[in-house]
């Protein structure tokens, strides 16, 4: 059977395009060293929006199977392993984002940044793709300290052993 656009998601979508274009109108009146930060998160929210929702309009619909053959009592073994998986990966992930905070606590926003990406990439990560994720979070690191110390001339070292 061919999936559908999910109509709830698009208006949900929809919803947050008008908010974030809205946000971003109301940054252009912001003195001009307060206004770029505003105006960069809006502007990326909106592109990954519209690129979103060009992917669910473009998307040719994908055959879903459906399933046959299984006992009501295994999928309910399959759901319930499926939810202790989700649930996991639910605390790794809120505790790589606690331990990230509390390093920014110490070290700033930038140590929040690195320790955030570093985590995700040793925890979420296959091992086979570790130097590159943790190549992809030293990157990341540096980058978002050139565009926000030089470029928008926000200071990102400022915690406890600053």
């Amino acid at each position: 059977m061919k999936e559908k656009l999910n109509l709830s998601e698009i208006a949900f979508k929809l919803v947050l395009l008008l908010f974030f274009a809205s946000f971003y109108l109301l940054a252009i009146s912001f003195p001009e060293k307060s206004k770029s930060f505003p105006q960069l998160i809006a502007l990326f929210s909106l592109v990954m929006i519209v690129i979103s929702l060009m992917m669910d309009f473009t998307r040719k619909g994908t055959e879903t199977a459906e399933i046959t053959d299984v006992d009501d009592t295994e999928l309910k073994v399959l759901d319930e392993k499926a939810r202790k998986a989700k649930k996991k990966r639910f605390y790794k992930a809120w505790g790589i984002i606690l331990v990230a905070a509390a390093a920014g606590f110490l070290g700033g926003f930038l140590f929040t940044a690195f320790f955030f990406f570093l985590g995700f990439a040793l925890i979420f990560g296959k091992r086979e793709n570790l130097p590159k994720n943790i190549f992809v979070a030293v990157g990341m690191t540096v980058i978002i300290y050139f565009s926000f110390q030089w470029i928008m001339d926000v200071p990102l070292l400022h915690g406890i052993l600053w």
